[in-house]
């Protein structure tokens, strides 16, 4: 007598789960290449670390947009965040790309960065809110997308608002450090 599990899987769970699980070692895979990709464009590596220290400021927004949306970190999740660094990396890299080329003119580090981000500041927040617009209306009309609007939604709200308003101390401090 052989005895057999029976297991019964109506959701897909342990599907859902191994996705889950691969999405870490391509969200690894992704950041090393476009680290890569930055340090030959910029030919440094201090300014890709200084551009990768900006996704964290879309941690805030994406912890708070889930919880008061109810949901929780999911594979959806998870692929809007990846989504979402794609974007906080290009904005910060046009703040950047601005103010160095203040810097070339012959402005000092704080006014090329107080410039950058006066020149950037419109686009910036232009295109953060015809993403969120557009975003919206998946959030609210569709529960299985909902996840992956609000991640960015919120993400990169935060994002925007702290790349705008923190990020030029970050740039300062990597001047001041890098000279």
């Amino acid at each position: 007598n052989q005895e057999q599990d029976l297991g019964f899987d109506f959701g897909f769970e342990s599907e859902n789960e191994e996705s889950f699980q691969s999405l870490g070692p391509a969200a690894m895979i992704s950041l090393l290449a476009m680290f890569v990709l930055l340090v030959v464009q910029f030919r440094s590596i201090s300014k890709p670390l200084l551009i990768f220290l900006a996704i964290p400021f879309s941690l805030f927004g994406v912890a708070f947009g889930l919880y008061i949306t109810g949901n929780p970190f999911s594979f959806f999740s998870m692929i809007g965040f990846i989504g979402l660094i794609g974007i906080v990396v290009n904005n910060t890299i046009l703040l950047i790309d601005a103010a160095a080329r203040w810097k070339r003119e012959g402005h000092d580090t704080v006014e090329s960065i107080a410039l950058g981000v006066e020149e950037r500041f419109r686009p910036l927040i232009t295109t953060t809110l015809t993403t969120v617009v557009a975003l919206t209306p998946l959030a609210v009309s569709d529960p299985f997308w909902e996840p992956l609007a609000v991640t960015i939604i919120f993400g990169l709200l935060s994002s925007t608002f702290l790349v705008i308003v923190s990020f030029p101390a970050y740039y300062i401090g990597f001047d001041v450090v890098s000279d």
